[in-house]
């Protein structure tokens, strides 16, 4: 890598320290206390639908089959879903208002290998087509749109998305569609996001679009960097 490159490397890590840092400045106290008032009267347990913890059963219908479950106290006060301490293989799932997602500190949700568990949606308004590619995207592995009142936190539980796979296949010119994130928000407003590592993504960790600004910093591992850096030859 050229002294270009490296200079042009530093000065992003650092552009994006100093707005992550004043992200949680500013929203960090608000996102806190409304993240500590917020009261669910219903939860469950993701393991209540099935799933298993070991890291390698896929568990994308027990998320689905819980989120659709809970979508049923949207209006009685909201619902929370939790999920223990385990190692949770899953595709992509869509959340719902007045939800929270609850990660135990010993819970990693970690993202399918297999690109055919990340649904393909259409590419962003603004866009007009996949960012990397023409045509769609992967919807990211936790996804919303038009929600309001939802929070996803945790004892700093973890969002683990495999990404090394998936930078390999965009630096191999091997993908069909545009790259994942691990979290993206359409259209939704109220939205607390806290208490979480999020690591290996494979593209953005958290992308709200078109959401009113309520969100909180969260821990980012910096391996996403990692992936790039080393795969640029």
């Amino acid at each position: 890598m050229g002294r270009s490159a490296s200079v042009f490397q530093a000065l992003l890590v650092f552009l994006i320290t100093i707005i992550e840092t004043q992200w949680s400045s500013v929203s960090g106290m608000y996102c806190a206390d409304m993240a500590s008032t917020v009261y669910r009267p219903h939860s469950v347990t993701i393991t209540e639908f099935g799933a298993v913890g070991d890291g390698v059963t896929l568990n994308t219908k027990a998320f689905q089959n819980a989120i659709f479950y809970l979508n049923s106290f949207a209006d009685k006060g909201g619902a929370q879903l939790f999920v223990p301490a385990g190692r949770w293989l899953t595709g992509g799932f869509s959340l719902i208002s007045h939800l929270t997602l609850s990660l135990d500190k010993d819970a990693v949700i970690i993202g399918s290998p297999h690109s055919s568990d990340w649904p393909v949606i259409d590419p962003l308004p603004s866009y007009g087509r996949g960012r990397e590619l023409p045509g769609g995207r992967h919807q990211s592995l936790i996804f919303g749109s038009h929600l309001t009142d939802v929070i996803i936190t945790g004892a700093n539980g973890t969002i683990d998305g495999q990404g090394a796979i998936w930078w390999d296949w965009f630096h191999n010119n091997t993908l069909n569609y545009t790259r994942p994130h691990l979290v993206e928000l359409m259209y939704s407003t109220n939205v607390v996001i806290s208490n979480l590592t999020f690591k290996n993504s494979p593209f953005w960790n958290i992308h709200p679009v078109y959401c009113k600004p309520s969100y909180c910093r969260a821990r980012y591992n910096p391996s996403t960097f990692e992936f790039a850096k080393h795969r640029r030859h």
